[in-house]
């Protein structure tokens, strides 16, 4: 059988097979579906940055989608595209898929089991595959039904720009478009992610993705640090509500006792009133 091996970037490789070939596992995969395995595979990130941009990348947008059962933020997943055919696989540094299961534990993503190909596919680049372009790594995922395909520069001088990002657009690709937000800040928009991306240098160190939600207006990196000020001040605004609550019960307790008070004056006015009527 013969084939041809495609390594996209860091922790990708992609295994398109001859049209004979596909025929026949086809063919196996109807008959034994079953005997085929689908193993996952090892990854091992080529370097701390990118270790840190990847991890970074996924908690960020993990916390995105948090309160979402349907969408399924994963790192590192293999997805295998062709049913019997378990050389045709990729492996996302980072990938979103909507309308699926994210609760339920997977050691491997099937496309023809979950009903369908990732929505988002995030791709670190490393020294070894810099110089291949995005374009068609891009064009490739789009043929497997992979709506958006980014790729992010850990280091800041592999590629230039150190984020770009593809839309499919009927089995070929286009550029996502720049945005620009208050004080000149330029970001790109993710239409599937109905985000804005860009990067920043960590700590000065590995430069990481930044997604930034526009009905909420706040920047996110995934980093521990921001997770720790996102949770003050999500507690802070739980102690200012408390005690707003607390002094409006306090504000409608004093008003109940002010009325109760002025029944009990316009009682005893009007016992003197009637007493008054009995002397006259």
């Amino acid at each position: 059988m013969q084939g041809h091996l495609l390594k996209a970037s860091s922790g990708i490789s992609l295994m398109v097979s001859s049209s004979t070939e596909y025929s026949s596992l086809a063919e196996v995969a109807a008959s034994e579906p079953d005997a085929v395995d689908y193993p996952d595979r090892n990854w091992t990130a080529p370097s701390l940055w990118h270790g840190d941009a990847v991890a970074m990348a996924k908690s960020a947008l993990g916390h995105q989608f948090r309160e979402r059962d349907d969408v399924l933020v994963a790192m590192e997943l293999v997805v295998y595209y062709e049913r019997g055919n378990n050389r045709a696989w990729l492996q996302p540094d980072v990938q979103v898929v909507f309308g699926v299961e994210s609760v339920e534990n997977r050691e491997t993503f099937k496309v023809w089991k979950e009903g369908k190909a990732p929505d988002f596919v995030l791709e670190v680049a490393s020294p070894s595959d810099a110089e291949k372009g995005a374009r068609d790594q891009a064009r490739e995922y789009a043929a497997i039904g992979v709506r958006e395909y980014w790729r992010l520069d850990p280091v800041g001088t592999m590629i230039a720009p150190p984020l770009e990002g593809y839309r499919a657009t009927g089995g070929d690709h286009e550029s996502v478009e720049l945005v620009e937000r208050t004080g000149g800040v330029q970001y790109l928009r993710s239409r599937v992610l109905g985000l804005d991306l860009r990067t920043e240098r960590w700590n000065g160190e590995a430069t990481v993705l930044v997604i930034r939600d526009p009905r909420r207006g706040e920047d996110f990196n995934g980093s521990l640090t921001q997770f720790e000020r996102r949770r003050k001040i999500a507690e802070d605004r739980a102690i200012a509500a408390q005690e707003r609550l607390t002094a409006a019960r306090e504000r409608l307790t004093a008003a109940r006792d002010e009325a109760t008070a002025s029944k009990e004056r316009a009682r005893a006015a009007l016992n003197r009133i009637r007493a008054a009527e009995r002397r006259l």
